[in-house]
């Protein structure tokens, strides 16, 4: 197998992962200082292409038309490393991993985080990095055999993405599961203006998470039930900012029951 490479959206053939750093290493970065809400370079406002891995899963053919599972990566990891979350996983998938929009320590960052998280800046941010990913995903499955829409899911950062990408577009997400991710206002539907078509969410949240706080994800989850979404919140006693094993065992199953429902 060939070495791992980023690649843009654009390119036209597949490419294996061939080595993939444990997930533990993800959980042992250190935290970045002010509680996961430091600078970061503001990503361009319009990127032309998101880069990502790609691996297929469960031993399918590549050239057979898969669902497409999207993993998104928290503050300061990498495609490389947080592969590791479901690389190897036993359900035949598309796995894309795509890479964060700037530099950001030793890995990237989606957006800049200057402000508090619930802000509304960062809640623009988060809505930008979201709609250059649906762009990426929409050209990702014109470009490739792809059953039915994508199934996110994401960390930190990552899971901010999951919850913008399933409420702001639809035609794209068909399942999202974010994980320690966060809501802010700008990011919710207004009024009550929610797309029928919205996908289904669960989200996984540790509850003593001191970067992320589960408080105000349960409550945007509990706002976004009163407005038609099918929002459900998976909380872990005693887990703080991090995928603990019984969270990524219960991810993998909600993933491989969401492709499942592909067929």
């Amino acid at each position: 197998m060939r070495s791992p490479r980023l690649r843009r959206c654009s390119a036209s053939s597949a490419i294996a992962l061939a080595s993939i750093v444990a997930l533990a290493a993800c959980e042992r970065r250190p935290a970045p200082p002010g509680g996961g809400v430091a600078a970061s370079a503001a990503p361009p406002a319009a990127p032309a292409a998101v880069e990502y891995l790609e691996e297929i899963t469960g031993g399918a053919d590549r050239s057979e038309a898969l669902p497409l599972v999207v993993a998104i990566h928290g503050l300061g990891d990498r495609p490389e490393t947080f592969a590791a979350l479901l690389s190897g996983a036993d359900f035949k998938a598309r796995l894309i991993v795509p890479r964060g929009l700037a530099p950001y320590n030793h890995g990237y960052s989606w957006f800049p985080l200057q402000q508090a998280i619930g802000s509304d800046s960062v809640g623009q941010g988060i809505l930008r990095a979201a709609g250059a990913l649906a762009a990426t995903l929409e050209r990702i499955a014109a470009e490739r055999p792809t059953r039915g829409k994508a199934v996110v899911t994401g960390f930190s950062q990552g899971g901010a993405l999951s919850f913008a990408l399933a409420l702001h577009h639809p035609r794209v997400v068909g399942a999202a599961f974010p994980v320690s991710g966060w809501v802010p206002p700008a990011v919710l539907p207004a009024g009550t203006a929610v797309d029928p078509a919205t996908p289904a969410l669960v989200a996984l949240h540790g509850d003593a998470d001191s970067r992320v706080p589960l408080g105000p994800t349960r409550d945007a989850i509990a706002a976004l039930g009163g407005l038609g979404v099918k929002a459900t919140l998976q909380s872990y006693p005693d887990v703080g900012h991090t995928v603990s094993a019984e969270m990524r065992r219960d991810l993998v199953r909600l993933i491989r029951r969401a492709v499942d429902d592909m067929r």
